[in-house]
């Protein structure tokens, strides 16, 4: 089985250091940073991430322009927005543009284990393996 690699897109230190914490505590067993649309661009051409958590605020660039290069890239992949917008239109400006999920900073680890319960509801046999670990927790 395949284990979950989860590419988290935030130019924050502190809440990119809180949110690798969460995802390592849900299960999450790689977790890639980066900073910047350009260092996400970068990891994403590098490697194969199950999700892709992406603040929507970066110092370089949009998080919902990113999220539709991702998706054109890769229509099945999973992406979440992070943001500390919890307006009911950014909400839904994100989920009609593709987005798999919304997380309202600050982040809560039953929110973290909710992103990767959604994955693995859509891809269960693709990482088959983490449904035992997440339960652990």
């Amino acid at each position: 089985m395949e284990s979950l690699k989860v590419l988290v897109v935030e130019d924050e230190p502190i809440m990119r250091e809180l949110l690798r914490d969460m995802l390592h505590q849900a299960g999450a067993s790689q977790v890639a940073e980066c900073e910047n649309v350009a260092g996400a661009r970068a990891e994403y051409a590098a490697e194969r991430f199950h999700i892709v958590m992406l603040d929507l605020g970066l110092p370089d660039g949009n998080g919902h322009e990113l999220m539709a290069e991702f998706k054109q890239a890769n229509p099945q992949q999973h992406v979440v927005l992070v943001t500390a917008d919890d307006s009911i239109e950014s909400i839904q400006r994100a989920i009609s543009a593709g987005a798999n999920g919304y997380v309202v900073k600050p982040y809560s680890l039953e929110k973290i284990h909710d992103v990767i319960n959604n994955y693995i509801m859509v891809h269960g046999s693709e990482v088959g393996m983490i449904r035992g670990l997440n339960r652990q927790h």
